[in-house]
């Protein structure tokens, strides 16, 4: 009786239900969905939406204000937190619920999958299993799978499609390169296949999700995704096969503004427990998202000017996208420029890091803005 209540123990306070997280049902429901699946289902080769985007920063820097500014055009989808203000509460619409794109860029993403496959990433199959759990994580977690059922079988499709042999158990496996905690006892392996065929499945993965979600969406209109391909470099080859014709905007913003926000909110991704370990974080950011092929493809925008410079910026973004004025039918009723102007230098107020601000400005002085 003492040994089953330890193993009830085990079984459920390391999978952290004290604070409420739920316990990884990803492979039960492929299972499920294996054992009555569909055989003429298939991904689409197509997308309801005719060209893409993403909005990327580097961190607190502002690309919330240009996702906000894109809700405003009638032939704009963007997918992303919420608005942070808008006068009409109509603007709360569905295309506002998913959050940041994670399925791409996060560990155990389309990206990192992409780098496992390859012979030259290949050191042993236990760094195959950790990636195919990687990506059961970030699938199961995610607010697509967990809200919207229908986009389910999606996953389970890809993740049949990734990997290649299965060892179940119905034992824990306790050995060092397994998270414990995981609730995954199972072992995989991935499936060998050239880059050219990896990047046509998941085309046809991300294609049937957007489908999915967005049934009315008009073939003209403009997917905007939020950091599909954030903190990955700005080489846009790279991206180019997952999404073809993808464009980025990339936000950035005065780097004193990103540090007192952090110091106030205490931010802990964001270094910034001391002016030099601050520096040397944000060196790294830029330095990782300035590397790479941007030709046409990308667009740099600076906050501030965002605001301060409205119709200008707007105009280029416009340019940009391929964006017609008379689609601008919501104007300043999501992004208003006379409000945001408050978080313009707000950082001059903060008497308390006065002197952190100006060793930034002296040491990193391209990542401020001048006025």
């Amino acid at each position: 009786m003492r040994s089953k209540l330890i193993n009830i123990v085990k079984a459920l306070l390391p999978h952290g239900y004290v604070a409420g997280r739920k316990r990884n049902r990803f492979l039960e429901e492929y299972d499920a969905w294996k054992k009555d699946r569909d055989s003429d289902f298939t991904f689409d080769k197509t997308c309801c939406f005719s060209s893409f985007v993403t909005i990327d920063g580097y961190g607190c820097s502002g690309s919330s204000a240009v996702m906000d500014l894109l809700r405003e055009y009638s032939n704009c989808t963007v997918w992303a937190t919420k608005p942070s203000f808008a006068k009409d509460s109509s603007l709360d619409t569905a295309d506002c619920v998913f959050g940041e794109f994670d399925i791409c860029r996060h560990t155990g993403g389309l990206l990192f999958l992409e780098h496992m496959m390859q012979p030259e990433a290949w050191v042993n199959d236990f760094w195959a299993d950790a990636a195919v759990k990687d990506f059961i994580n970030v699938a199961y977690y995610s607010d697509v799978y967990q809200k919207y059922e229908e986009t389910r079988p999606l996953f389970f499709l890809f993740f049949d499609s990734i990997i290649g042999q299965r060892m179940t158990s119905d034992t824990p496996l306790m050995n060092v390169w397994q998270n414990r905690f995981s609730g995954i006892n199972d072992m995989f392996t991935l499936k060998k296949m050239s880059k050219e065929y990896y990047h046509t499945l998941c085309r046809g993965f991300l294609y049937t999700l957007f489908n999915t979600l967005f049934k009315n969406s008009g073939k003209n209109n403009t997917l905007v995704l939020d950091h599909i391909f954030g903190d990955c470099g700005t080489d846009m080859a790279r991206f180019e096969p997952y999404l073809p014709g993808v464009k980025r905007i990339i936000v950035d913003r005065d780097v004193r503004a990103v540090y007192v926000h952090a110091k106030k909110k205490d931010i802990r991704w964001i270094a910034h427990d001391s002016v030099e370990e601050f520096i040397e974080w944000e060196k790294k950011m830029h330095y990782c998202d300035n590397k790479g092929n941007e030709g046409n493809c990308t667009l740099k925008l600076q906050f501030e000017d965002v605001v301060l410079n409205y119709e200008k910026e707007v105009s280029k973004v416009e340019h940009f996208l391929g964006l017609s004025k008379e689609n601008h039918n919501k104007k300043k009723q999501i992004f208003n420029p006379e409000i945001s102007i408050k978080n313009v230098f707000a950082w001059k107020d903060a008497k308390a890091y006065e002197a952190d601000c100006s060793r930034i400005k002296e040491l990193i002085p391209d990542c401020c803005y001048e006025e």
